[in-house]
This record gives C-alpha cells, sequence and structure tokens, in this order.
C-alpha cells in the first residue's frame, strides 16, 4: 500500500497534474484568446505535457475495470468546435505519421481542433480521477493516462505541435501584417 502511495504522491506525479489542470484550463477558456495567443502558449505548453507525462511512474493497476469518464460528448464536440472556430483556415494539417500513409495516393488531412480535444478529453479525464481523491482510483487513474501517453495521446500530441510551429513561424498572417506596413511607407 505504501509504494502505491508512493506512486501517487510523487514528485513527477504532481508535476504532471500540475501542468495537466492549467492545460485543461487553458483550452477551456479558448475562447479568451487571440489565435496568435493561443497558438503561442500551447507551443509552451505542450512541450512541458509531454516531458510530464513521459516521467510518470509505471507499475501494476489496481482494477482492470474501466475507468470513469468526465469528458461527455457535449463537451467534447464544444471544445473542438471553439477550437477550430480560433483556428480558422490553419485547423487543417497534412498527418504523416499514420500508418496507412504509406499506402494512400491522397495526402492525409488531419486537425489540430480535434487532436486537443483527444488530448484533452484523456487529460481532463484523469484530473477529474484524480481529484476525486481516493488512493487506489488516483493510482490507476496515473497507470492508464501513461498507457494512453505511450499508445496514443503522445504521438498526437508531437504531430499537433508541429502543425501548431508552422502556424507560429511559418504563417503567412504575420507576412501579410508585415506588407501592409512596408506598403504605408
Amino acid at each position: 500500500m505504501q509504494e502505491k502511495e508512493d506512486i501517487v504522491f510523487s514528485r513527477n506525479t504532481v508535476e504532471f497534474v500540475t501542468v495537466a489542470a492549467e492545460f485543461c484550463a487553458y483550452l477551456e477558456r479558448t475562447n479568451e484568446f487571440t489565435r496568435k495567443e493561443f497558438v503561442g502558449t500551447l507551443l509552451k505548453l505542450l512541450p512541458l505535457l509531454y516531458i510530464k507525462a513521459q516521467m510518470l511512474p509505471t507499475d501494476e493497476k489496481n482494477n482492470d475495470e474501466d475507468m470513469e469518464q468526465f469528458v461527455t460528448e457535449d463537451s467534447y464536440e464544444v471544445l473542438r468546435m471553439t477550437i477550430a472556430d480560433l483556428l480558422a483556415d490553419k485547423d487543417t494539417y497534412l498527418d504523416v505519421f499514420v500508418a496507412d500513409m504509406k499506402y494512400s495516393d491522397t495526402p492525409i488531412t488531419k486537425t489540430i481542433s480535434e487532436d486537443l480535444a483527444d488530448i484533452y478529453q484523456d487529460i481532463k479525464n484523469f484530473v477529474c480521477l484524480f481529484r476525486l481523491g481516493i488512493n487506489e482510483t488516483m493510482h490507476d487513474a496515473i497507470l492508464d493516462c501513461k498507457e494512453h501517453f505511450c499508445q496514443y495521446w503522445g504521438q498526437t500530441l508531437v504531430n499537433t505541435l508541429r502543425a501548431l510551429h508552422d502556424i507560429e513561424y511559418n504563417s503567412n498572417d504575420e507576412n501579410e501584417e508585415n506588407d501592409s506596413r512596408d506598403e504605408d511607407f
């Protein structure tokens, strides 16, 4: 029992919970930001989330049952649509890390909004389970989150980070602003 409590209250777990809660809270306030603010902050927050998830401990689960889900289809869809509205024409990107890509004649597109909503769903469910304050549930939530990170949302996060980087540094938005300022002179 002591070992399970050590995992739940380890420094790496506490730091991940802190970053995870901040990530969720930030996405829940998407409509408060400009696209530039939103992208800039995510370019700082996502790498931190990735690093902290990598450092989560591994162990044996207490219970093999599925964990409780807190994110509903409606809340997922509202978040996805809010992000899609903010990113507008910058939401879609080409995905190169799809297994079927090598067999495809056409590019495979993904959306940043759906990727972020997928990551949010897993992280928010984790944070809500952790807030219950039941050591065994918290322990299993950590292990589920780490497993999901390894199997799915870690790669999704990296792909999304690449797309966000492109918006920040290769987007025509800033070039168009600079061009219009140059015309004034």
